[in-house]
């Protein structure tokens, strides 16, 4: 019997339609998100394995107890082996406060972008004999006030010294976050409401105090000031203006007839006759010895005065 042979157009055929679902499958890989990918990428296994053995851990004094088992290809060259443990956060548990006076309540709030925490530790890999093996189970707290962890979801990684360990684990952390107010604001202004400070009776018993007897009592009856508005005298009051502003001082009475400066001229003093008649007399002995020192003056060869003038006379205006 002979076998039937192909028809060339069938041949054809098949060979497009393997050409095609080549190409649709080409397309489908390109058209995958870049989300997806990178995320199968991280989520990759590497050497060795990660197992967190308390999913979700109880908050006690503001710290996370964790415990983990990690499995490594072969035993570390070191005992103690520097790891790096990668917290992602991905939601937060949300205490929220719908309204004033309400209770909070928990809400999951997953976050856009996870923000991400490095821990490094070092890893015992050793027992008490000083042996070196490639499993080992270790422990180690988080703590909320490092600023970073608090109620919530994360993905943790761990990376040795060659790279990533396992896969990556999801851990819970619960607690109490910090309630936030999510309700409407109320601005409207209630009238009735005292402003400034609030006043409260302190009373330590040592010193001020309703109670303590050494305090004035000047809220009693008998302390009180009359009601009826009248105000008696008590004494006398002082003049505003002393009565011995009005006396003149020695300064005053030195200068009493003499008014501005008070300055007295030299000689002109009451009872200074003499010092008048002392100048006059003065003067005229001047006049009298000019008049003598002009009449000596006569000249050689000549028996009188010399005559100065044309008109005969003397400059004092005498006869020659």
């Amino acid at each position: 019997m002979h076998s039937p042979t192909q028809h060339p157009l069938a041949r054809l055929a098949q060979l497009a339609l393997s050409a095609v679902a080549s190409a649709i499958a080409l397309v489908a890989l390109a058209l995958l998100p870049c989300e997806y990918v990178h995320e199968r990428s991280a989520l990759a296994a590497g050497p060795g394995a990660l197992t967190i053995k308390t999913k979700e851990i109880d908050e006690k004094n503001g710290e996370w107890h964790v415990k983990v088992r990690i499995d490594m290809a072969r035993p570390p060259s070191m005992m103690h082996t520097p790891m790096r443990f990668t917290f992602s956060k991905e939601a937060v548990d949300e205490r929220a406060i719908m309204s004033k006076g309400a209770e909070p309540v928990h809400h999951r709030v997953v976050l856009e972008t996870a923000a991400k925490q490095i821990v490094g530790l070092d890893i015992d890999f050793a027992d008490a004999s000083g042996k070196v093996f490639k499993s080992t189970v270790f422990e180690f707290d988080l703590k909320r006030s490092d600023g970073y962890f608090e109620a919530g979801e994360y993905v943790v990684g761990l990376a040795g010294p060659d790279g990533d360990v396992g896969n990556n684990q999801r851990i819970v952390l619960k607690g109490d976050n910090p309630p936030v107010y999510r309700g409407a604001m109320d601005f409207t202004d209630n009238k009735s409401t005292k402003r400034g400070m609030k006043l409260q009776t302190v009373n330590s018993g040592i010193d001020a105090g309703s109670d303590n007897k050494e305090v004035a009592k000047n809220d009693t009856p008998e302390a009180k000031l009359p009601t009826t508005g009248d105000v008696a005298p008590v004494g006398t009051a002082p003049d505003m203006v002393p009565q011995t502003s009005y006396n003149r001082t020695a300064e005053e009475e030195t200068v009493h007839e003499h008014p501005g400066c008070g300055c007295v001229a030299a000689g002109l003093e009451r009872g200074s006759v003499g010092g008048g008649a002392a100048a006059a007399a003065l003067g005229l002995a001047f006049v009298v010895s000019r008049r003598r020192r002009r009449g000596a003056l006569v000249p050689l060869g000549t028996s009188s005065a010399p005559r100065w003038g044309a008109s005969g006379t003397s400059p004092l205006g005498t006869d020659k």
